[in-house]
């Protein structure tokens, strides 16, 4: 709920009537909440592998890439969800092969 709050204080809702010529600003300061929690993540991840004795090249080739992989599978699960089963499939495939390059 903290997040929510303060993305809602810092992002305009372009959605809203009359916000429309914000939709720049908007995405700008999305990308820049997105990096600030990228940083944090990797961050984390570094000094709880560093705290528990893994390598921090481990922790990058494991847990970052888990982690980037989870929004891939709950996109995969809705569309399943929705009947699409092959989008589901190709969403899998695609995004593995992807996180391998």
């Amino acid at each position: 709920l903290p997040l929510v709050a303060a993305m809602t204080l810092t992002i305009p809702d372009v959605r809203r009537p009359g916000l429309g010529g914000w939709c720049y600003v908007s995405f700008l300061l999305s990308i820049a909440w997105i990096g600030g929690f990228s940083y944090l993540m990797v961050t984390w991840a570094e000094i709880i592998g560093n705290t528990i004795g893994i390598p921090s090249v481990i922790m990058g080739l494991t847990v970052l890439a888990a982690g980037t992989s989870v929004p891939d599978l709950l996109s995969s699960v809705i569309v399943a969800r929705r009947g699409n089963g092959d989008m589901a499939v190709s969403s899998s495939i695609g995004s593995n092969i992807f996180d391998i390059l």
